[in-house]
C-alpha cells in the first residue's frame, strides 16, 4: 500500500504524488477510498485510483532508484526488439507495451522505432503517424521518470540515457 506524500509511477501518467488517500473530492455519494494522485508532468490534473481495485492499483509502482534504472539500462543495452512488418500486429504489440509500462520494454520499443526511423530516413521515407506516436510516448515515459530520478530536465535524462546505452 502506498502512503500520502510518496511519489509513484501510475501507468502512462508518469511520476505522481500521492496527494491524499480518501474519498473522491466533490462526491458525497461515493464511499470508496481512492489514491488521489497529482501527475508531476501535469500538476493541474488529478487522478483517482480506487484502493480496492487490484487491476488499477497494479498499474502503480514506486519510482525506480538510480541504481535500479542503471540496472534496467544495462539489461536493455544488450537486447533488441525486432520490427514487426505487419502493421496491425505492430500496433497491437506497441499498444500493449505502452499499457504495461514495463520500463525495459519501453526502452526497447523506443530503440526499435528509432532504428526503423533511421532506415526509412536513409531511403527518403518517414515513419507512419502511429509509429511516431508510439515512439514519442515511449520516449516521454522513459525520459520523464529518469529525469525525476536524476533531478534533471528531460534533455539531461536523454543525454544520460544515450551515454549509458552507447
Amino acid at each position: 500500500m502506498f502512503s500520502k506524500g510518496e511519489y509513484v509511477v501510475y501507468a502512462v501518467n508518469g511520476v505522481c504524488l500521492v496527494e491524499e488517500i480518501g474519498p473522491m473530492r466533490n462526491s458525497e455519494e461515493d464511499d470508496k477510498t481512492y489514491y488521489i494522485l497529482r501527475p508531476n508532468n501535469n500538476p493541474s490534473s488529478v487522478l483517482y485510483v480506487p484502493v480496492d481495485n487490484p487491476l488499477l492499483c497494479g498499474k502503480m509502482r514506486y519510482v525506480f532508484s538510480k541504481d535500479e534504472f542503471d540496472g534496467i539500462i544495462a539489461q536493455a543495452k544488450n537486447e533488441r526488439m525486432d520490427w514487426i512488418d505487419d502493421r496491425k500486429k505492430r500496433i497491437t504489440s506497441f499498444k500493449e507495451i505502452l499499457l504495461q509500462g514495463e520500463m525495459k520494454s519501453l526502452m526497447l520499443l523506443a530503440d526499435c522505432i528509432y532504428r526503423k526511423r533511421l532506415l526509412l530516413n536513409q531511403a527518403g521515407k518517414r515513419l507512419s503517424d502511429a509509429d511516431e506516436h508510439f515512439f514519442r510516448s515511449a520516449e516521454r515515459i522513459v525520459e520523464e521518470e529518469l529525469a525525476w530520478v536524476l533531478g534533471t530536465q528531460r534533455s539531461g535524462a536523454l543525454e544520460y540515457l544515450n551515454k549509458a546505452l552507447s
